[in-house]
């Protein structure tokens, strides 16, 4: 058995010592390296190219492996590859944000219920005339309740 990468042996070549996809290529993954050529074509010619013009190392290891995650991609959904799961997972963020707005928005409408009961109930304990001068107006809007939002530390703010 030969030490070539699978990219080395399916250019029909010798692998250098210095071969940039002995790392990523080992025996066992031809099905991504048939991928990376199905997209990119030409032997891998196009994409030694591209990496040739990285000069970070590590960036050259990223962009290696994004080739081949694209290229995977592209394998399972021909159409949208990444870009598909790419919008799938903004839809889902967005509904999650969304979600989380309207459980936001829930705390706040109970802790200003909780507001107003406790309100009521220091004025039914006694003391009226003192506390009827410090109570705000009680009848809230459901606009004003929808400019409420909920800090990191929990406190109610206008936004």
């Amino acid at each position: 058995m030969t030490k070539d990468c699978l990219a080395c042996k399916y250019q029909r070549r010798r692998c250098p010592a210095y071969c940039l996809f002995a790392p990523y290529f080992p025996h066992g993954h031809e099905q991504q390296l048939k991928n990376m050529h199905k997209l990119f074509g030409s032997g891998m010619v196009n994409v030694i190219k591209l990496v040739r013009t990285i000069e970070d190392p590590s960036k050259k290891d990223i962009a290696i492996r994004t080739i081949m995650v694209q290229s995977d991609m592209r394998a399972k959904d021909p159409v949208g590859g990444c870009y598909r799961i790419i919008q799938e997972l903004q839809h889902q963020i967005e509904c999650t944000q969304a979600e989380l707005d309207q459980i936001y928005y829930t705390i706040a409408i109970c802790r200003a219920q909780n507001a107003h009961r406790l309100q009521m109930q220091t004025i039914d304990d006694g003391d009226h005339c003192q506390m009827m001068n410090k109570l705000p107006l009680i009848g809230f809007e459901t606009e004003k309740l929808a400019n409420l939002s909920i800090k990191s530390d929990d406190n109610i703010g206008e936004k």
